[in-house]
Formats: C-alpha cells, structure tokens, sequence
C-alpha cells in the first residue's frame, strides 16, 4: 500500500501525479473531498472512494448560520397591534428592559485596538531595522519619496518610492557604477566606458544620457538594461545590515523613473538571489528555536509574495514543532534559509522563546564548517553562530576529524529523516580518537579537477569553471565528488567536499567586477553540495545506489516544483506582457514536467500574443489549447484562451461556446461573464 502511486485531480482540473501517499502528504490542504483519484491516471473514481486518501482530502467549509431560538416570538409594533385589534401581546419595550446594562462599561475599554500603526520612521539604525523591513514598509502604507541607507563602511545607496513602489535606485559607490555594471554584462567595452564617464562629466549630463548619444546601449534593450541594473542595486540594499537611513517624504523622482514591478512579488524575487550563507549567519543561533506563526502585527500578506510552490509548501507545513536547524535537515537549504529571513523580518514568522536552547551535537561540525567558509567575507554586522562552550567541551575532535567534517552542509531535501540521529550513542560511548571518527583510511587521493593553473586570469577561469559544470552538471554525485562508488564512504566524501569547497566556493571572488566568475563557482558549489549531502550520509547514499541500479522507482518531486515555480514565473512575464521571456519559461517547465495540461494552455496563448500575423499563428496556438483540454476536459485556462483567440480572428461562435464553457467550470468567472456580455449574449 506504502509503494503504491496515485493520480490526484482538483476540481479546477490541476493533475498531480504519480506520488506516493508521502508525497501526497505534501498537498495536504489544497485537496478536498471533490478531488478525483486514479491508480493508472486514466480511470478515475471520487477520492473518498481510497480509504488511505480520506486523511487527506478537507471537508469543503460550511457556513452555518445560527438558527434563532424556539422561545423566540414575533415582534409586533404598537401600531399595528392597534390596527388589527390584538392585546395582551408583548411589545418590543419589554426586551429593551431585559437587555442589561453591565457590559457597556466594556465598550470603551479599546485600548488593545488602539495599537500603533506600521510606518515608516523617518531616519534611524540599519542594526535595528533591516532594509527588507523598511522596503515592506514603504510598499504597505504606500509612500512616496526617497529612502537613503548610510553604510558605515562608506557609501550610499538611494531608493525612490512612488506609492510604495520602487521606480529608481541610485548609488555613489563607483564600484556600482551603472557603467561598471554594463562592463560587467558585456555591453559596454572598457575604452568606451571611461570615454562615456568622462564625457557626462564634462558635459554635465547623467550617464544614461551619454550612452544615448554614443549609441553604446540599444534603445530596444533600454529599458531591460537598467531594470537589471535596478534589480542589482536593490540586492545590494537589501543585504545592508549597518549604517544608518532616512526617508524623505514626498521627494520626487528623477527623471526617466519607471516602475521596476509588483513591489511585493519584487521583493520576494530579490530576496531569492541573496546570498545563503550570509542570511543564515544573520539568523544566527535564532535557527536552534521553533519556527512558529506570528500572532503580532505582520507587514502584509503572504499571499502577495507570490511564493512559489515550494516555498508555499515549506510554509504551510509550519506547526512551530521543529526548530529553524531542524527545517534545514528535511528541506532545500537554500530556499529554507530565504524564506525564514524574509518571513521573519516581515512578522509573519517568528522564532520561539525557548527556556533552555539546546545544541544538536550532530550540527557542531556543521555550524563549525560554515563559520569558517564565511568567516573573511561575513560583513562586520551579521551574527555569527558559535556553538555553546558546554557543548564544544563536551565533544572535542582531533584536528583531522575536524578537517574531515568541515564542510559538510546539512541536507536539502530528505525522503525520510536523518538517520544520524539514531546512531548518537555510538558517537558518545567512545573516546573521540581519530580511530573512532575515521573508522578506515582513505585510499584515494583528494581530487584535483577544480584546481587551475598558477596565473589564471579571470576569463580563462570563468571559461574553465563554466566547462567543469557542463561536465558535473549530469555526472552522477560520486563523479561529483570525484570518488569511486564501489569504495565510497561518508568520510571521504567529506574530505573531498572540504578540498573542493576551498577552490569552488563564491566568496573566494571578492572583487564585484568579477560577477560572472561568482556565478560559475555558486553553481558549482551548489553542486557539490548536493552531492555531499547524500554521499556523506551512509543511508542516503544507499538509497541514492538504489536509484542509480533502478531498484526505487521514485518521482523526482524536485524537478515538478521546480517546473511549477517556471511556470508561475512564466504567468507573472506573459501578464506583465513580456511574452517572449515567458514562452522560455513555459517551455523550460515543460521540458521537467510535460504532463501539466495548463502549462501546454499558456504556451499556446503565449505564442499567439507574441506573434506578429495572429491569423497565420492561430492554429498552431488552438492546438496547444486542444491538447490541453484533451489531457484534461477540466482545464479552465484552455477554454478561456481558446475563446480569445478565436474572438480575435472572428471565429465567434466558437469563442462563445468557450467562454460558456468557462462559466460551466467556474459559475462567477467574471472574465468570462464580461467577455459574454460584449458578445450581446446572456452569462
């Protein structure tokens, strides 16, 4: 029963499938009792129907209404019980008696409610409000002007608000320099760079101007171009932990500003391309206490964050049972980390007080191993997290178990829980001698892939590095590593992590012009991590053999949310009217996951609003709706698309039977309703 997969599909249509019931345990809150389920995804029968699917599926919400009580008589005016001859009935006066007078003194008794709103201060310290905090608090009460963030190590950075929104970041740091940054891109060459920055400033004029007139920038990518740059710009702030900032209201934007998008679903976006290890050392030791749901004032909504579907997962399975290390062990590290820091500093989420914080021994070596990676590139204000001197007393290791555990990351994702965990008995009962930690030597060498020659410059390292991931990007974890997988061991794949760590990891690159090069070594070190999380582990690594000999027939639940999260960025493009990037990402979600009937649905749209002669393209673009609706007559995007598209080429019968059916699906689909309404036909 345990081995056995299951379709499941929603009453809007959505497919989920093959899983197994732990995996479904997953979408535990977005199915109820109206679910289908299938075993072979073709014959489907009601959820209920599955005794082991029942825990599962919600009851849909009833709203009862309290029905009025059997003594209750009916009220009759004085006036009319006069008009109609009737005594002796009881009129309202009576009731007005009854009703007693004691609980008015609660009434004004509101000093709860009376809280103090959320604003903006207009100046203060970056130590005691971050920057994430502050961009939430402009975008809620939808503040106009300029915030400007001090850093204390020099520099400032400027963002100007209109109503909440972002539309122009700026800076006097020359190492951010717009110019500086199109070098980095490759659009500007050096020479015309400091011929461009030397001509603004005889002439007097902005930069953007100048680039212009030099016609170094195309006009057509404009307005990407310095979006991105934006964007950069706004990481940078973000990740701004001391200094000092004020806001100044009501300052107008400089000219040229535009919005840079959605201001919530942009600050979720950049928080998802900062930098992991240093967000964890920010949380700091708050990581070993429960996560739970803020009862507080919270900045906002979740739902506006437009978190993706992993993200939206490792939300709602919050209980405030497990602490911040122990949600690392089971889930991705990386968006873990993300999600906790922003959730966090927006107050939905909060770290438990706890009466006695307790180290996982299992964790030392690991806590020990990323404070030593990040130790030199840790800004001067993030907490780093160092482990009570009870417990380093307690569990002192010998200089080379040290080495050979260094840097070992907790795991991303966990099919069953760590199973180091079970065996800590086994780790106390010895001495710890190097015997008792290293229980073999390890025969083979360290690897040396990563290694370059002396002298390497930058280009021909980012050109070295990006063949290497090529390379490590479909090999196997042991090839990964660079071991043997008939003589693998969780030691050696901690050593030859360690050894690769100190040649791949990103904050080796301390220089900002060499942004192409911290890419290639962050991907790469992601990747090794992964590896080393499994092979360090001697249950997972079994498990992981299994896989590879084909005795597990497991569903990759990875690659379907990461083609989900593709394909809800792929949404927020195509309605932002950036077509073409969000053909890619439909494409790119189904390339992981071909058996989403929506995904075929958007790209059919998508490639009928991109195409130049509509008419020429309609067919093609039907077809991709067809498809759909034949995966799953359910779809609803299908059937509202189909019927624009065929509204648009004059195909109007059949668009009306499209948009009928829409309402079939969903009755008050209000789109669908407008649509009927200017056809001259009834919703």
């Amino acid at each position: 029963m345990a081995d056995r997969n299951y379709w499941v599909r929603t009453e809007q249509g959505r497919t989920w499938g093959p899983y197994t019931l732990e995996a479904l345990d997953r979408l535990r809150g977005q199915l109820t009792e109206k679910c289908e389920a299938s075993l072979d995804g073709q014959n489907w029968r009601p959820g209920t129907d599955f005794p082991e699917l029942k825990d599962l599926l919600a009851p849909p919400r009833k709203v009862e209404k309290a029905a009025p009580p059997a003594s209750a008589k009916p009220r009759i005016s004085k006036a009319i019980a006069e008009a109609f001859g009737i005594k002796d009935e009881p009129v309202e006066a009576p009731e007005t008696k009854a009703a007693p007078p004691p609980p008015k003194p609660i009434a004004p008794e509101p000093p709860p409610v009376a809280e103090k709103p959320l604003e903006l201060p207009e100046s203060g310290s970056l130590a005691d409000i971050s920057p994430v905090r502050l961009y939430a608090l402009a975008a809620l009460t939808n503040a106009s002007g300029w915030l400007v963030l001090e850093l204390e190590k020099g520099g400032m950075l400027t963002i100007s608000f209109r109503r909440g929104t972002p539309e122009h970041l700026g800076t006097d740091d020359p190492d951010l320099s717009l110019l500086r940054f199109l070098q980095q891109r490759g659009v500007v060459p050096a020479a015309k760079a400091l011929e461009a920055e030397e001509q603004a400033t005889k002439s007097g004029q902005d930069v953007v101007s100048v680039l212009f007139q030099m016609q170094l920038i195309p006009p057509a990518d404009a307005h990407k171009l310095l979006g991105d740059y934006a964007r950069f710009l706004l990481e940078r702030a973000l990740m701004s932990w001391r200094g000092k900032f004020s806001f100044e209201k009501d300052a107008p934007a400089p000219p040229g500003a535009f919005p840079l998008g959605s201001k919530w679903t942009l600050l979720a976006e950049s928080v998802r391309r900062l930098e992991v290890p240093l967000l964890r050392a920010r949380l700091g030791k708050r990581l070993l206490r429960p996560v739970v749901r803020s009862g507080g004032m919270s900045i906002g909504k979740v739902e506006e964050l437009a978190l993706n579907a992993q993200e939206a997962r490792l939300y709602a399975s919050l209980d405030g049972t497990r602490t911040g290390e122990e949600l690392l062990k089971s889930q991705d590290t990386g968006v873990t980390v993300r999600l906790l820091y922003l959730l966090t500093e927006l107050g939905h989420l909060s770290f438990a007080e706890m009466t006695e914080a307790k180290t996982d021994p299992e964790m030392e070596p690991v806590n020990d191993a990323l404070n030593a990676i990040v130790a030199e590139p840790l800004p001067p204000n993030a907490e780093r997290t160092e482990a009570p001197p009870a417990a380093a007393k307690k569990r002192e290791l010998p200089k080379t178990a040290r080495e050979m555990g260094r840097h070992a990351a907790p795991p991303k994702r966990a099919a069953a829980p760590p199973v180091m965990k079970s065996a800590p008995p086994v780790m106390q009962a010895k001495t710890p001698t190097p015997a008792a930690v290293k229980p073999a030597p390890i025969a083979r060498p360290p690897p040396t892939f990563a290694q370059g020659p002396k002298g390497e410059s930058p280009q021909a390292q980012v050109k070295r590095l990006s063949q290497l991931l090529e390379k490590l990007a479909p090999a196997d974890h042991f090839e990964a590593l660079g071991m043997e997988r008939k003589s693998a061991t969780a030691a050696e794949a901690k050593r030859n992590f360690f050894v690769l760590a100190k040649e791949l990891h990103p904050d080796t690159v301390t220089d900002p012009a060499l942004a192409d090069l911290k890419t290639v070594k962050e991907r790469l070190f992601a990747r090794i991590n992964e590896a080393a999380q499994v092979l360090g582990d001697d249950k997972r690594r079994k498990d992981y053999e299994d896989e590879l000999e084909g005795k597990k027939n497991s569903v990759d639940i990875a690659r379907i949310f990461a083609a989900e999260e593709n394909f809800q960025r792929a949404e927020i493009m195509i309605k932002a009217r950036k077509y073409q990037e969000g053909l890619d990402l439909i494409e790119k979600a189904i390339s992981m996951n071909d058996q989403e009937a929506e995904f075929y649905a958007w790209r059919g749209y998508a490639r009928f609003l991109l195409a130049q002669d509509r008419k020429s393209a309609y067919e093609d673009s039907a077809n991709d709706c067809r498809k759909a609706i034949k995966m799953v007559d359910k779809c609803l995007p299908a059937h509202l698309f189909l019927g624009h598209m065929s509204k648009v080429v004059g195909e109007l019968k059949l668009a009306q039977k499209c948009y009928q059916k829409v309402l079939e699906l969903e009755p008050k689909h209000v789109e669908a309703q407008r649509e009927l309404r200017l056809m001259g036909k009834k919703a």
